[in-house]
């Protein structure tokens, strides 16, 4: 606490020294000569604020043209500087291929058409007699197929079936005895011999049966209800065999033949019905979609064929034609640029303390060093949300575009683009240089000279500012003389 008393009175001990210096020095003002650096009488004006950048005058737009096909140069229509239109052609690569897949192409979609619209169409007389005529053939060969008789050879590949099966049922019989065989077993072949085994003489049979208990091991014998599926399996087999060779005797026509003329008399009559009552859903829903396959290979087509082809997308100027006829164009550059001149833009660098004070649509004068005596307009119309970083240097890309005029801008030119940010008209203004401002307070002041030639200092309230001049909002009024007097002369600490 004795410290900041301490302060307190210093400070005010000083300020005391320099109010006694200020009044010795405004006292001395009024019987010394003072030397006027300048004078200037306090009037009503215009006052701006603006912030400036430089930048190079672009074109409304700028399109590199490039094919996509591949192809050799076969025309070129344009060359550097010509005024082209929206849809002229620019340039034309072979297209010889692309032509015919399109050709081709169109022809399949009429086909489509065609086929898609005879569905829809009702049914001409000499279709369904067309029709019937085919139903009436296929029923005739149905009938002759049927007459026909039964082959020798159809005959004899059922018999041998049906024994086929008969051996299979005695190999099973025979595997069942001999697996379940026990000692003091005798087989008896004879109830396994085919038909007509009997007539053997008894002693063969006997012979075959002690050879077989020889063969017999005498081992416990196994289950025989273990080989009743088997057994029962080779029975149906046999009852199968003979159900074919009985119907293969019992038909009277060619199967196969009668089969086939079956299978074209149904074929047939779908035919005719599809005639008389009209096409179904699905036919019309299938034929629907080759219709649009056919037409989306139409569009593809054709989309290949105009990539071969360099259209203007708008009205320009062609610059920097790179196609020679009879060579390929350049793979890695475009083949034509084409400028829209139709407008203009510069593109501007705003440092980031002056960013915030830009607004979209500002005002903004624009000049040219390739013009020194013109003064065109514009207005902003993009103001970049990312700043361009070089070192510590941080910028904002700014777009200006250009309002029309008749004035020769080019491409490529300088021009000095200042944005007004604020603007004051009618108002009391001042330039800088007669406004002094106290580093300590914050305060403006101005000198004045009075009528009776004295001079006097008054402190002023500031409003907008710029880089020269400042509004002055109180403190003077229009008409008063303001001086510039040497420095130091209202300013007491500038003799200390």
């Amino acid at each position: 606490m004795r410290k900041l008393l301490s302060y307190t009175v210093i400070a005010l001990v000083i300020a005391g020294v320099l109010l006694g210096a200020r009044e010795f020095r405004l006292q001395s003002r009024e019987t010394e000569t003072v030397e006027i650096l300048d004078q200037m009488v306090v009037e009503r004006g215009d006052l701006r604020v603006t912030v400036s950048a430089t930048g190079a005058v672009l074109p409304q737009r700028q399109v590199p043209l490039l094919f996509e096909a591949q192809g050799v140069v076969v025309e070129i229509n344009v060359a550097d500087g010509d005024q082209v239109r929206a849809g002229d052609v620019l340039a034309r690569l072979d297209t010889t291929e692309a032509q015919a897949t399109l050709d081709e192409a169109l022809v399949a979609l009429e086909v489509q058409r065609i086929a898609y619209d005879y569905l829809l169409s009702p049914p001409r007389p000499e279709d369904i007699a067309v029709a019937q005529a085919a139903l009436d053939s296929a029923l005739a060969s149905m009938n002759a197929a049927a007459s026909s008789g039964v082959s020798a050879q159809d005959s004899q590949i059922a018999a041998l079936q049906g024994e086929i099966a008969r051996n299979r049922l005695w190999q099973a019989q025979l595997q069942r005895d001999i697996a379940v065989n026990t000692p003091g077993y005798s087989p008896d072949i004879r109830g396994l011999l085919p038909d007509g085994g009997e007539n053997l003489p008894p002693e063969v049979i006997e012979q075959a049966n002690a050879a077989l208990a020889g063969l017999l091991p005498s081992a416990p014998g196994v289950d025989p209800a273990s080989f009743e599926a088997g057994l029962e399996q080779a029975q149906y087999g046999i009852e199968i065999a003979d159900s074919n060779y009985n119907a293969t005797l019992g038909r009277s026509g060619d199967t196969a033949g009668y089969s086939s003329a079956q299978a074209a008399a149904i074929a047939a009559q779908v035919a005719l019905d599809r005639l008389v009552n009209g096409a179904s859903e699905r036919d019309l829903e299938l034929a629907e979609i080759g219709l649009r396959q056919a037409e989306l290979a139409v569009e593809t087509a054709q989309l290949n064929l105009d990539r071969a082809t360099l259209v203007a997308p708008f009205d320009g100027v062609v610059v920097q034609n790179r196609l020679v006829v009879g060579e390929l164009p350049p793979a890695q550059t475009p083949a034509l640029l084409l400028l829209d001149l139709s407008g203009f833009f510069v593109d501007i660098a705003i440092d980031e303390t002056d960013v915030v004070d830009l607004a979209l649509d500002q005002p903004v004068e624009l000049d040219f060093d390739a013009l020194p005596d013109t003064l065109l307009s514009g207005r902003v119309t993009r103001i970049n949300q990312t700043p361009t970083v070089v070192g510590q240097l941080v910028s904002y890309p700014v777009r200006v575009a250009l309002d029309s005029t008749d004035q020769p801008v080019r491409v490529g030119m300088t021009a000095t683009a200042t944005v007004i940010v604020n603007e004051l008209n009618g108002v009391l203004t001042l330039p800088n240089r007669f406004i002094r401002l106290d580093r300590l307070t914050g305060s403006a002041f101005v000198s004045v000279q009075a009528v009776d030639g004295t001079f006097s200092e008054v402190q002023v309230e500031l409003g907008l500012r710029n880089e020269l001049e400042s509004e002055i909002v109180s403190g003077l009024t229009e008409g008063t003389r303001v001086v510039l007097l040497p420095r130091g002369t209202f300013d007491p600490i500038g003799d200390f």
